[in-house]
């Protein structure tokens, strides 16, 4: 793919495709067709719309997404696929367990891959699976400009297929209703979500100004709600807020998917749930240091933006609670 491409470029290429022309005999009548997006979670959010491009396309045929292990609940209840195969993504030298899933994959027979991750691990597949009739492969440089949700556009155009919602994700079907847990919780419905963790090894991701955020909304009468995951629950606690968590546990992706659509807006670090909130429209706000660009995350969509500065501990409060203010849904 072309580096940088623009959306011009997208709207005319698709033009003239079509979906895969049914033969007889009904929904799903011809062979699988295998997609490969392993994620992270904010990987997967990125190949939503092209997962739902692919399934008007290839109306007859079974779709099967080879995900990692721990996205396959997740990706089961996505409405654009018929399976999911696990990949432990396992290091080369355990060759069983990496044999076992390259058996698997060999025996169902596999015509049309869209190899959705483009990766080395991927490329090996190909060289050891059975050679199908057409292999499509994305492209685009970890240097790139270019968010991976329009260089899934690009590369489908270029195969024929009509792209509606490639560039454009929208995983409204992973959302729970949440109106129960935020009444339970007495949350008002015109609350704030703040995101102030990030996994524990990229505690770099991390804006050290929420909880000071979190008191001044709180100042001016905006209820302010934190949804931590496994390892933020000790930092969501030291946040003048509503915790929302289960008696037993955390919140699973579809609760917080939930809470996350019926916020007025979210303010989040570079972080899954963040880009969560931007995939399904909820106005808001990332913040970003230096560790990647923003553009190359795909996360400014709809009433999604972002604010990226060379070092996060820099960003002043009053910068950002400025921009939340000047957005909020009046």
């Amino acid at each position: 793919m072309p580096r940088d491409v623009p959306r011009p470029a997208i709207a005319e290429a698709v033009q003239s495709a079509s979906p895969d022309p049914a033969p007889g005999g009904g929904a799903h009548a011809r062979s699988p067709v295998l997609v490969i997006r392993h994620g992270a979670f904010g990987d997967l959010l990125q190949a939503d719309g092209a997962l739902r491009d692919l399934r008007e396309h290839h109306r007859d045929r079974p779709i099967v997404l080879l995900a990692s292990s721990p996205y396959t609940r997740l990706m089961a209840r996505c409405p654009y696929v018929d399976e999911v195969i696990a990949d432990p993504r396992a290091p080369m030298l355990q060759l069983g367990r990496n044999l076992a899933l390259l058996r698997t994959l060999r025996e169902r027979g596999f015509e049309r891959v869209y190899d959705l991750q483009g990766s080395d691990r991927t490329a090996l597949y190909r060289r050891l699976m059975p050679e199908p009739s057409q292999w499509l492969r994305k492209h685009n440089p970890a240097d790139s400009g270019t968010p991976d949700r329009l260089a899934y556009a690009w590369m489908l155009a270029q195969a024929g297929i009509r792209v509606r919602h490639a560039d454009a994700p929208d995983p409204a079907w992973m959302a729970d209703d949440a109106d129960a847990l935020l009444a339970a919780a007495g949350i008002p419905p015109d609350y704030i979500v703040l995101i102030p963790g990030s996994a524990a090894r990229h505690t770099h991701k991390r804006w050290p100004g929420h909880a000071e955020l979190a008191r001044r909304l709180g100042e001016i009468g905006r209820a302010v709600v934190v949804v931590p995951g496994p390892d933020e629950l000790e930092l969501a606690r030291s946040l003048p807020c509503h915790v929302l968590a289960t008696p037993d546990g955390f919140l699973d992706w579809f609760a917080l998917a939930g809470v996350l659509r019926r916020a007025a807006f979210v303010v989040g670090n570079d972080t899954g749930p963040t880009h969560l909130a931007a995939a399904l429209g909820t106005p808001g706000l990332a913040l970003f240091g230096s560790h990647t660009s923003v553009e190359r995350t795909g996360i400014r969509m709809r009433a999604f933006d972002a604010i990226q500065v060379p070092d996060l501990s820099s960003l002043s409060v009053e910068t950002v609670l400025a921009d939340v203010l000047r957005r909020l849904p009046r």
